[in-house]
């Protein structure tokens, strides 16, 4: 047999399987932490670039000047919903008042037209006691003279007739009255 000359040296088949696997999990295993540190470097540095605009002067102004803001918005909301309240109490207050104010125009009204009725009651009798006073006048002249007359008749007739012609006068007078009240 002539010898054989091989360009690789002879290894046991077991080694050699296992440097052929190696080859494969090299490359997966490169692409991997390549493809991880392209992820971490892709993702960190927007996030160190986030972390430094968060962190800077301006946009910790702008967070307190909105926290101060929703403070006075909170504060305005409050005094706001107060005003309303008071705005309805006054209301309710006022409607209270248009009621009771009608209601006092009413019985105004309604005493009033009561006055003007006693009024005119009042001056109807004034006119009746005026009427009554002229009448009780004319029967006292009437009886006056009557009792003249009469007394100047018993005065020709006799002295003692005198005497009756006074008891005459006053139930004259009394019958004149009766007439006035009837």
């Amino acid at each position: 047999m002539s010898p054989t000359f091989y360009h690789y040296r002879p290894v046991p088949m077991d080694d050699q399987l296992k440097e052929e696997g190696q080859g494969p999990h090299k490359l997966l295993l490169l692409i991997g932490i390549s493809v991880l540190l392209v992820v971490v470097v892709g993702l960190g540095v927007p996030l160190i670039i986030f972390a430094l605009k968060a962190n800077s002067k301006a946009c910790q102004d702008g967070l307190r000047a909105e926290m101060e803001h929703r403070n006075v918005t909170h504060l305005l909301q409050h005094q706001l919903t107060r005003a309303q309240e008071g705005f309805l109490q006054a209301e309710t207050r006022a409607a209270t008042c248009n009621h009771t104010m009608v209601t006092l125009l009413a019985s105004l009204e309604e005493k009033t037209a009561q006055g003007l009725k006693q009024q005119a009651q009042v001056e109807e009798l004034q006119g009746e006691i005026t009427k009554l006073n002229l009448r009780l006048q004319n029967t006292l002249a009437e009886v006056e003279r009557l009792r003249e007359k009469e007394a100047s008749r018993e005065h020709e007739r006799s002295p003692t007739s005198a005497a009756s012609s006074l008891t005459v006068a006053p139930a004259l007078s009394l019958l004149g009255l009766r007439v006035l009240l009837l």
